[in-house]
């Protein structure tokens, strides 16, 4: 049986990670529009009891994918996300600055990584740049970064959403695919980036868009990278 050293697995740290996002946010009342924040933090609390469970559980990585700890963070979580959601529907919220749209994009990263969390158990083996999405997307659309000497703003589809990725790659281009890897979002030139190309030569047209089972070896590198400086945060 194939036992897994929980406690330094990637995709769980950057589960841990997510869930620390979520607690600065939610503790830190950065959500600009009205949301009942007590239950909000009632169930991050729960989520960081039973991911305790789950970190030192020590089972095999389907096991700790099926364990009702796991379970039980993915339901919440699911459900801080349409509390979220409702909320945002109910106030017509929109972000207007560049950090409120930071916020809502760690938000939503973070979400995406708790939904994803069983999936890459039973789907991957324990490397590290498995432990975040690594898709393949195409270019719409493209404008240079204001003020700015050599970042370009792409949107973005892997076809199933659209993404906002910020890039100093030389000449891309509209139609053009790439791998990107999600990772937390950052700011950049007062413009956010949800994710991060890898790797920076184009794809073959032929490449379906979304979700990638054998990225270039390049793009894994670079997304094993980023994702060891996530659990250097974390350790």
């Amino acid at each position: 049986m194939n036992f897994l050293d929980t406690a330094k697995d990637a995709r769980i740290i950057v589960l841990e990670d997510a869930l620390r996002r979520l607690n600065e946010i939610v503790n830190n009342r950065k959500l600009r529009f009205h949301i009942e924040y007590s239950k909000l933090v009632e169930i991050l609390q729960q989520a960081g009891s039973l991911m305790y469970e789950v970190k030192y559980s020590y089972l095999p990585p389907d096991q700790v994918a099926d364990l009702e700890a796991t379970i039980k963070i993915v339901s919440s979580l699911a459900g801080f996300r349409q509390k979220l959601d409702d909320a945002m529907k109910s106030t017509g919220y929109t972000a207007t600055t560049t950090k409120d749209t930071l916020t809502l994009a760690e938000t939503y990263y973070s979400f995406r990584i708790v939904n994803g969390f069983q999936r890459k158990l039973r789907t991957y083996d324990d490397e590290p740049g498995r432990a975040v999405d690594i898709l393949a997307v195409e270019i719409s659309q493209t404008q240079p970064v204001p003020d700015s000497k050599n970042l370009t703003a792409c949107r973005c589809t892997d076809g199933s959403r659209i993404w906002k990725i910020i890039t100093n790659l030389p000449n891309v281009k509209v139609g053009t695919k790439l791998v990107c890897a999600d990772l937390p979002p950052v700011e950049m030139m007062n413009m956010v980036s949800e994710a991060m190309f890898l790797g920076g030569e184009p794809l073959p047209e032929s490449t379906p868009l979304g979700p990638m089972e054998n990225p270039p070896t390049v793009a894994l590198d670079q997304a094993r990278a980023q994702v060891l400086l996530i659990m250097k945060r974390m350790i």
